[in-house]
């Protein structure tokens, strides 16, 4: 039973998933390249499982301050990816993709969850998680088109289609199935994250895999500094964040903070590796887990101290 336990724990491990899809990655591309065709599915079955967590009367109930949402929505979704993008291009060019496509990214599904443990508000991250990823396959293929257009070729009829199918299809599909299913589907609730979890690792993998001989080429200090470029990315996601509405009362502010800061990296991943194929654009992108699994604990700790 302990062993059981122990294995489950893994499993749902962000960090221990990513360093070993990294290692078979790169080390076993000629297997791991087999899963690439398969990003798509993986991603939507991680998204059809989230979608069935999430209850749609609570997201009515709970929307009431249209206009806030409606300005987080915007910084989140237009106003912090060109932030992001032109202060990148200024300072590291050679990030200002990968930083653009993080940045436009909408809240992860695990912000509800998040905002609770950090004192924020479950109800606010609820409604700001469901109305950044319904509107992303709108904003996302429009702000990547816009800002690196001119720099890279983008896709963005491919890209919003792409979207559609991982979003809006499981989406749909997973409320149809709650309708009728509800109670049966709650009981395997505990199976979701170790499930996802897994997917998430097969998906990066076959992302790495394409890209194992140029990034084992290129281990060096530049390296380095593109991880501790990640973490100061992250950090001003948490500033901006909790700056967005310095007006409201200290657990709104925490909660927009998580949504911004903690956003769906697997779906950040999955559009690097369809639509650029860059290991300078993909491998930051998938070594934001880093940042995303780590900075909890000092936001959290911070926030709990200077309550």
């Amino acid at each position: 039973m302990k062993l059981l336990n122990y294995f489950r724990v893994l499993l749902e491990s962000y960090v221990f998933i990513l360093l070993l899809s990294l290692t078979i990655g790169l080390l076993l591309p000629q297997y791991a390249i087999l899963l690439a065709p398969y990003g798509t599915f993986f991603l939507g079955i991680i998204f059809f499982l989230s979608a069935l967590k999430i209850d749609l009367k609570e997201f009515a109930k709970y929307l009431k301050d249209a206009k806030m949402v409606v300005a987080v929505n915007f910084m989140m979704l237009i106003g912090l990816p060109i932030i992001v993008y032109y202060a990148t291009l200024l300072i590291y060019p050679d990030l200002a993709i990968a930083f653009l496509l993080l940045a436009a990214m909408p809240a992860g599904m695990t912000s509800p969850l998040l905002s609770e443990i950090c004192g924020g508000k479950q109800s606010l991250a609820l409604v700001l998680t469901i109305s950044t990823s319904l509107l992303a396959p709108f904003t996302v293929p429009l702000m990547v088109g816009l800002l690196a257009g001119a720099t890279v070729q983008v896709d963005t009829l491919g890209m919003f289609l792409s979207l559609v199918k991982v979003i809006f299809v499981p989406f749909i599909l997973a409320n149809i199935i709650k309708y009728f299913w509800h109670h049966k589907i709650k009981a395997t609730y505990f199976t979701f994250k170790p499930i996802s979890t897994v997917l998430l690792g097969l998906l990066i993998m076959g992302i790495v895999a394409k890209q194992a001989a140029t990034i084992l080429g290129g281990l060096n200090v530049t390296f380095l500094i593109e991880i501790a470029a990640l973490f100061v990315l992250f950090a001003f996601f948490h500033v901006v964040g909790y700056y967005t509405v310095w007006w409201r009362k200290r657990d709104d502010r925490v909660t927009i903070t998580i949504c911004l800061t903690y956003l769906n990296f697997t779906l950040a991943i999955y559009l690097a590796g369809k639509f650029f194929n860059d290991p300078k654009i993909v491998v930051p992108v998938v070594l934001s887990v880093l940042p995303w699994s780590l900075l909890i604990i000092p936001f959290k700790y911070g926030m709990k101290k200077f309550k």
